[in-house]
């Protein structure tokens, strides 16, 4: 698109960054959604160019720069901003800008802003690398101001900056400049709509000193800040600095003016909080992200000078996001396998959510666990984009929310069509015989299956959080229409749900019917050990079931019993298989699986058609596309994770095949502590560029310390002690995932080989559980996890059985005893321990 040399802030197409940059672009949107951005006009990115191109030797100066050695590049960027200054500017353009500020200078003086296309975005704000001119009273010092903003591309710290942060002075670097009004502003400063030191979204900090506010910006002198908690106002902290002198307006310019006593007083009252407070929510809200805005009081009014995305997030690791995922200590190879296509689909999901990127990391194995980076999280998955608080508000969204987030559609569709490829790519891999192989050949086919998961990996992040944000949607149309009753309608609409899961289940159901039917079998299950059972083929003799097994374990022997691919799936340690069928026979007999579909279904759409009569006429086909959204990304997460781990059977196969070969070299002693060597460890191995000794200690090591680390609870907060979530009383809280109340002695299930032990009528216990969990439920009384909430499989497949459950009970592992009796409120989300069995009655 051709862009006119100078474009009013008011114009739609000032709007575009490739016109206005990122600070013009950002100030464009802001005025044509209402906020109070001061009038002003851009001179464009392509008049900028134009500027450079009409001096030869600016060209050849930037096309030199890049071959300049590092100690000679500050004298080269002296030399290109003195060419930029002092260029003559293209016929008619002078005379355009005059025309354009004429109207402002009028009114008072301008501030010249830097604009560069690369300006502003989340991840690059490129803050303070660029000029900026206040205070201007004529036209020739717009000029020269415009001259010097274009120039300070080529400051050093400028063009480092860039080079650190990967862009390439290449065609799509360009100034535009901002001219605006200024404000004679009495107060000014910055606000941020999180806390800038520990990360916390539900904090604002607003920082402000008397007169201009660049001494907040540039942090020359002391400055007034407080904190507010963003939901209630409530001060938080506080601190008011020194303030000798401001810079104020003068005549001439700027200029600094003494402050005597008033320095000594807090410039940010409460009005002025509360002003600065409500503007900054406000922009975050149309944002849809937290945001770092300059703000100018003057004349009883807070104006809005700028306000660009947090472009850096101090982490918090905690275990709220990774424990239901990644329960257990991991093995430091599938760790470094996993995070990398993980960050990978993190860039491609928060693309596709049209969110700002992310370069940290998301998640991290530290100690041997798995923990989220839980400001980040917090932060991309919130949903601002997509807050209402009327049912007015989201008809109005309706529109812009349809075109915005059309592809939420369209995308359950597209990806069972990739999934065809997926799994057709994935059969070709697993039936390939390793035997005859290589050691390079072997770990080229292991790149291969990651090359493909990667790929298959890539949307998968963005299924998770459209699920979530679907779900919190609808729970919000369900306060608004029905109030009180939102949460048990909410379980109606959502309490049933076609998943593989649920499939998974139900086949388990028809091998117990089946079993059910010869009293001996269930006797052999009953009274021997799985593992053994199996061992010496006993179950031989019973070979209608074992065909039923076989052809159960053909369909679902990739189910993990732990993500960690160190530990084989169910068609590796099928007995693990038993010991559920096991658990399922001592319960009493499901209901009809069939017949309890029927009864959800039919409970979901008396929801589903009250839910409709109460909606208004205009939200009826929205929210009726809410609902069924809402369920199918809830069964295509489900289905998502389910065929993620059809790649743990040949990863692992070409994993235990590589690490035949390296015992055969010295470097570890059975082929599975493969496990314990690290990537690029097995990289150099493998290619001769790793020393044997090297990697066979670091196996060594790292296998002993994922032995105590097994053994060990982690912290909830890396860093803290991981204390328990309790009450006053001494109970414990969570979430509440199942309605209803149960009580019952404690067992806690560690892993898999624990379901054997698990009572009838107990409470589980457990840092979570992933779907191969599922029988358990149907022998628990009520279920607690550390990890989770309302969308996490435990809470989804407690609905399901029926059966009370709270997620997020922090510490429950080692607060909570077996043995320990506990009334499981699921409703309310409390733990309440009783002193004896006879009180679960009371």
């Amino acid at each position: 698109m051709v862009f006119p040399r100078i474009l009013d802030l008011s114009d739609v197409r000032a709007q575009s960054p490739a016109a206005a940059g990122g600070k013009g672009a950002s100030l464009a949107k802001l005025l044509g959604a209402g906020f109070p951005v001061p009038s002003g006009v851009v001179l464009t990115a392509d008049a900028s160019r134009s500027l450079l191109a009409a001096d030869e030797r600016i060209s050849a100066a930037l096309g030199a720069l890049a071959s300049v050695p590092d100690a000679d590049r500050p004298r080269a960027c002296v030399e290109i901003r003195d060419l930029v200054e002092g260029a003559q500017w293209p016929a008619g353009l002078r005379a355009e800008l005059e025309q354009a500020v004429a109207p402002l200078l009028a009114s008072g003086s301008v501030a010249v802003r830097s604009s560069a296309t690369f300006e502003d975005l989340a991840g690059a704000a490129f803050a303070g690398q660029h000029d900026t001119v206040l205070g201007i009273t004529h036209v020739g010092g717009v000029a020269a101001a415009v001259g010097r903003a274009v120039a300070s591309l080529w400051r050093e710290r400028a063009v480092a900056y860039r080079r650190r942060r990967g862009f390439a002075d290449g065609p799509d670097l360009a100034m535009a400049v901002v001219i605006q009004a200024m404000v004679p502003a009495e107060v000014a400063g910055v606000a941020f709509t999180l806390d800038p030191v520990t990360g916390d979204p539900d904090r604002l900090v607003i920082g402000g000193a008397f007169g201009l506010g660049e001494t907040v910006v540039a942090g020359e002198d002391e400055v007034d800040q407080v904190t507010l908690d963003k939901a209630s106002g409530e001060v938080l902290g506080s601190h008011v600095g020194e303030q000798a002198a401001a810079l104020v307006l003068g005549e001439a310019g700027t200029e600094r003016r003494e402050l005597g006593e008033a320095g000594e007083r807090c410039c940010l009252d409460g009005r002025l909080r509360r002003a600065v407070a409500d503007l900054a929510l406000r922009v975050e809200r149309f944002a849809g992200f937290p945001q770092d805005l300059e703000w100018a009081f003057a004349g009883d009014r807070v104006f809005l000078l700028q306000a660009r995305p947090v472009t850096r997030i101090p982490e918090r690791f905690t275990r709220d996001e990774s424990a239901e995922r990644f329960p257990n200590a991991m093995t430091p190879l599938t760790w470094d396998y996993t995070s990398d296509g993980f960050h990978v689909s993190l860039e491609h999901s928060l693309s596709l959510l049209g969110l700002p990127r992310f370069d940290g990391r998301w998640f991290e194995r530290l100690g041997g666990y798995v923990y989220g980076n839980q400001n980040a999280i917090r932060v991309f998955t919130a949903g601002r984009q997509v807050a209402f608080d009327s049912l007015d508000e989201l008809a109005e969204m309706a529109p812009r929310l349809a075109r915005r987030y059309g592809w939420v559609q369209e995308l359950p569709v597209t990806w069972t069509r990739d999934l065809d490829r997926y799994l057709r790519d994935l059969g070709a891999l697993a039936s390939v015989d390793l035997s005859g192989l290589s050691e390079e050949e072997v770990f080229e086919h292991l790149s291969r299956i990651d090359a493909l998961g990667t790929d298959y990996f890539r949307p998968n992040i963005a299924i998770s959080i459209v699920q979530s944000v679907l779900h919190r949607m609808l729970f919000r149309v369900l306060e608004l229409v029905t109030g009180p009753e939102a949460p048990a309608v909410y379980d109606a609409l959502t309490g049933f749900c076609e998943t593989k899961t649920h499939l998974v289940n139900r086949d388990l159901q028809r091998l117990v019917a089946l079993a059910r039917r010869d009293d001996d079998l269930v006797r052999l299950l009953g009274d021997t050990c799985s593992r053994t059972l199996w061992g010496e083929g006993r179950l031989e003799a019973h070979p209608e079931f074992m065909d039923a097994l076989g052809r159960f374990l053909d369909d679902h022997g990739h189910r993990e019993v732990d993500f960690d691919a160190y530990h084989p799936t169910w068609s590796g340690q099928p007995w693990v298989v038993l010991d559920t069928l096991r658990l399922l026979l001592r319960a009493e007999p499901a209901e009809d699986p069939a017949a309890r579909e029927n009864r959800l279904r039919a409970r979901q759409r008396r929801a589903e058609e009250r839910l409709l009569g109460l909606v208004p006429s205009e939200l009826r086909f929205f929210v009726a596309e809410l609902v069924r959204l809402a369920r199918t990304y809830t069964a295509l997460d489900d289905l998502e994770h389910y065929q993620t781990t059809r790649l743990s059977v040949p990863f692992r196969g070409a994993l235990v095949a590589l690490g035949e070969r390296l015992v055969g070299r010295g470097i570890i002693d059975c082929p599975e502590d493969i496990f314990f060597l690290r990537k690029e460890t097995l990289r150099g191995v493998v290619l001769g560029t790793m020393a044997s000794a090297d990697a066979r200690a670091e196996a060594w090591n790292h296998k002993r310390e994922h032995d105590e680390q097994r053994c060990s609870a982690p912290p909830h907060v890396w860093g803290d002690d991981g204390a328990a979530a309790a009450t006053a009383d001494g109970d414990l809280r969570g979430i509440p995932g199942s309605p209803g109340s149960a009580a019952g002695p404690v067992f806690r299930v560690y892993e898999a080989s624990d379901f054997a032990r698990f009572p009838q009528g107990a409470v589980l216990v457990a840092r979570t559980t992933n779907p191969a969990w599922t029988p358990l439920f149907y022998t628990a009384a009520a279920v607690v996890t550390e990890s989770g909430g309302p969308l996490s499989h435990g809470a989804i497949t407690a609905r399901e059985v029926g059966v009370p459950a709270i997620m997020a009970v922090r510490g429950a592992m080692a607060t909570l005893a077996d043995g320990d009796w506990v009334r499981v409120d699921g409703t309310t989300g409390v733990v309440t321990r009783l002193a004896t069995p006879a009180t679960a009655v009371a």
